[in-house]
């Protein structure tokens, strides 16, 4: 039987619970921001990537709510490479939301540089 640190488990609780509330409000974030997008899309008249990322950004944020609630309520989290995966999830959501707008941006500059 492996002896576990308190201190260790109780940083790793502390960890899965603030990628849970954090997951979880970019899911609704990106859902919120797929829709505004879909309203400029259809205003300007444009085609874009953008509403694609967000979405695909909110699926991945979903995926670290679940595996975070996971994590909290059973035995996974003692696995060793677990944390470093919800992490590594959570920044490539944290990406597709930084290039979303990145481009969102460009979309609507562009009009206005002609």
């Amino acid at each position: 039987m492996t002896i576990i640190d308190p201190e260790l488990d109780d940083r790793s609780y502390s960890h899965l619970l603030t990628l849970l509330s954090v997951s979880a409000a970019m899911v609704g974030v990106c859902l919120t921001a797929v829709g505004l997008v879909s309203v400029i899309e259809s205003l300007n008249k444009i085609e874009t990537w953008v509403d694609d990322l967000l979405a695909i950004g909110s699926l991945i944020f979903s995926i670290v709510t679940l595996l975070s609630f996971l994590g909290i309520r059973t035995r996974i989290r003692k696995w060793k490479r677990f944390t470093l995966v919800l992490d590594v999830l959570f920044c490539l959501g944290i990406c597709a939301m930084v290039v979303a707008s990145m481009l969102l941006t460009y979309y609507v500059i562009k009009p206005f540089d002609s």
